[in-house]
């Protein structure tokens, strides 16, 4: 009986620890894969290639090393990079189960890197399984021909993560975006900071130049005859001195003005008088001679 209880409970540990391969949460996750050139049911080619050691070559180095596995609401996806991309063309994929039949399943390209000097194409197909053989066909242009081959998702290597590959389900780079915004938030900050200061220089372009209109304002006739040498803020009599009495004002000028016309006239009028005595004095002189 002990025995017994003995095996039950060990039993019981080992089903704890062992999880069935499609025992998921959801998410996203990386799988280690393998790869075959042949039919890994049938071991023959499926596009009737004979050369299986340089076609296994080949498989080994166009399908990146792990794939991505997407799990949401009991749907399956699964994410294959295919390398060499300039070298080949019209890629489709077809999932075989594991008693043979094949079917053909669409595909979405989501991405792309880059491995051995060329571009490595992503994409990602709907599977009704995690237990299928994912079969991709493609065109390879140095042969001339269609290429097939078999890739098999190792679920238990499962690890989370999105890898190389560009998740549906988890944003890839969220760091690398948020430190983005914050880089750009800095800079429309730094932008509007330099276009307030901009602005305020704009503004106070006017009260410098208001202030600089009322110094000029503040010129006078004295502070322009300051340091000026050889002139006189006085006026000029009539003998052609300096007559430092009368300053030079618009009142003196006028006064001066009309002093002068007075004696102008005064003196016409004298000179006047006295040609009349001359030529009465003359005509006088000449009666008398007769």
């Amino acid at each position: 009986m002990k025995k017994i209880l003995q095996i039950n409970i060990i039993l019981m540990m080992l089903f704890m620890f062992i999880s069935p391969v499609s025992a998921l949460n959801d998410g996203a996750y990386l799988v280690s894969r393998s790869t075959s050139y042949t039919n890994p049911l049938t071991g023959k080619t499926e596009d009737g290639g004979e050369n299986i050691a340089l076609g296994e070559s080949m498989v080994s180095n166009i399908v990146e090393s792990q794939l991505l596995v997407e799990q949401i609401n009991g749907k399956y996806y699964i994410t294959v990079g295919l390398g060499l991309a300039s070298n080949v063309s019209n890629v489709r994929f077809k999932v075989m189960t594991s008693s043979g039949s094949m079917s053909s399943v669409s595909a979405t390209k989501t991405g792309s890197s880059s491995a051995n000097g060329d571009t490595v194409n992503q994409y990602r197909l709907q599977v009704s399984s995690l237990e299928l053989y994912i079969s991709p066909i493609m065109y390879v242009n140095p042969m001339g021909r269609d290429v097939q081959f078999f890739i098999k998702p190792n679920i238990s290597s499962a690890i989370t993560g999105t890898g190389i590959y560009n998740s549906q389900m988890i944003p890839q780079n969220t760091e690398t975006s948020t430190s983005q915004n914050t880089q750009t938030n800095t800079s429309k900050s730094t932008t509007n900071q330099t276009t307030q200061e901009e602005t305020t220089e704009e503004t106070q372009t006017p009260e410098n130049t208001e202030i600089q209109q009322a110094i000029v304002g503040t010129i006078t006739k004295e502070s322009l005859m300051e340091n000026a040498t050889g002139l006189s803020n006085h006026i000029i009599n009539s003998k052609g001195k300096v007559d430092k009495k009368l300053k030079l004002t618009v009142k003196n000028l006028k006064q001066t003005t009309k002093e002068s016309t007075t004696k102008k006239d005064n003196t016409l009028l004298i000179v006047g008088i006295c040609i009349v005595f001359i030529l009465g004095g003359i005509f006088y002189v000449k009666k008398i001679k007769k």
